[in-house]
């Protein structure tokens, strides 16, 4: 995957807007492959995309909770993910590789925090689709999680302003793992069970 430039952001420019721009490429990717990977047109299907979301969401979940601080720290999904999984009567898949960045530095949390959180909007959209397609019969503990939603709202308030350069780019070179992590397992079929 090409990488985005890191530079920080433009003076007055947002660190929102600036995550957004830098991360483009790699979101509009993710966003393919996890639809080719999984979908969620059949049960079959939204139990895999469910798998791929939880094999790639502990691991991130795992980092956040050792290297974050509290108000960086989304509210972990896994066990919703699990729940899901649990009423479509499947088990839960292991985590993916560990996830890293390397030597986590100014802005690391919040770029992923920003990913997994931003993630929560994509989430009602799908939740929608899924409610449609299973006809209101598929378990959407994951996708409606609201408290992902109020998490998002108060980190949104956080990253509307403009940030240093150093965390500018620390976090987007933080976003950029999650997206490639992301990819990894949306690209890595076997390691998910259908």
């Amino acid at each position: 995957m090409a990488r985005a430039t890191t530079a920080g952001a433009a003076p007055g420019e947002s660190l929102r807007t600036h995550l957004r721009a830098a991360t483009m490429a790699a979101h509009d990717l993710l966003d393919h492959a996890m639809q080719a990977a999984s979908g969620w047109q059949t049960r079959d299907d939204y139990a895999r995309f469910l798998s791929l979301q939880h094999a790639a969401r502990a691991p991130l979940e795992s980092w956040l909770a050792a290297h974050a601080p509290a108000g960086l720290v989304p509210p972990p999904q896994t066990g919703l993910i699990a729940q899901d999984l649990g009423q479509l009567g499947l088990a839960v898949p292991p985590p993916a590789q560990l996830f890293t960045i390397g030597r986590p530095g100014p802005g690391a949390a919040l770029g992923i925090a920003w990913v997994l959180a931003g993630s929560a909007l994509g989430n009602k959209a799908i939740a929608k689709q899924v409610a449609r397609i299973g006809s209101g019969a598929w378990p959407t503990a994951f996708l409606g999680d609201d408290r992902a939603m109020a998490f998002w709202q108060d980190l949104r308030a956080r990253i509307e302003r403009p940030a240093a350069a150093a965390e500018a780019e620390g976090a987007t070179h933080a976003a950029e793992a999650v997206f490639a992590h992301f990819l990894g397992v949306a690209e890595a079929p076997e390691s998910v069970p259908a």
